[in-house]
């Protein structure tokens, strides 16, 4: 009799478990400031109670010039993999663009219906801050009022795609401050932080999964793309 209930609260147990697994969340917080020619983009992933956490950097970047495109200085750190952290230089230029168009195309004739899940999936992501702020001068001051009007425009557009794809549980915090009688000067900082529920991450990625495998070769085609095998 002992063993049924203990088997029985046993049981229990792990359903709590994994009812309060299910319904952690997955938060997502990302910082990018530039200020003139220094900036930093911070991202930061953490899930089941920050027991698993990914922080990536990027310290530095510049442009080379037109053939090479921009020079990103990169580094990762995680909890996810043994051994040490991942860190490098890496170049962003018009062929590795044009590379990642062709793979993002091809992931999306390999699956069944991905644009659809994308959007399902983007609305299950909720913003709980989204803070964006500006200083801009520049030497004439009708110059630096018309770049403060653009800039408005610019976040406006960018915070209604948002809010029309993802839902925002806070006004976002947008500041546009120009400044007069100074050197040109230009700095930005955004922070932004999202939360997808890790039941529904659990979720839509079995259901990107089945979508795969309804494609003739998907599987097959997203192995390949992922781990960057040349197809045979």
């Amino acid at each position: 009799m002992w063993i049924f209930w203990l088997g029985s609260i046993l049981v229990l147990l792990l359903l709590v478990v994994l009812f309060v697994i299910l319904n952690s969340k997955i938060t997502i917080r990302l910082r990018a400031k530039k200020e003139n020619r220094d900036e930093l983009i911070q991202l930061d992933v953490t899930l089941l109670f920050g027991l698993l956490s990914l922080h990536y950097e990027i310290p530095a970047m510049g442009f080379a010039d037109l053939k090479k495109g921009l020079w990103v200085e990169s580094g990762r750190i995680d909890n996810f993999t043994p051994g040490p952290s991942a860190a490098g230089e890496d170049a962003i230029n018009k062929d590795k663009v044009k590379h990642w168009m062709q793979q993002l195309r091809e992931l999306v004739t390999a699956t069944e219906g991905f644009k659809r899940w994308l959007v399902n999936t983007l609305q299950k992501i909720s913003f709980v801050q989204f803070d964006w702020s500006t200083n801009v001068a520049m030497r004439d001051a009708a110059h630096t009022a018309t770049l403060t009007g653009a800039l408005w425009a610019v976040k406006s557009t960018i915070v209604g795609w948002l809010s029309y794809h993802i839902r925002l549980r806070r006004r976002p915090k947008l500041f546009v401050v120009p400044l007069f009688g100074t050197s040109p000067t230009f700095s930005t900082e955004l922070v932004c932080r999202a939360e997808i529920s890790f039941g529904y991450a659990v979720y839509a990625g079995l259901i990107l999964i089945y979508r795969v495998l309804k494609v003739k070769g998907g599987l097959k085609r997203w192995r390949r793309l992922l781990t960057g095998t040349k197809p045979q």
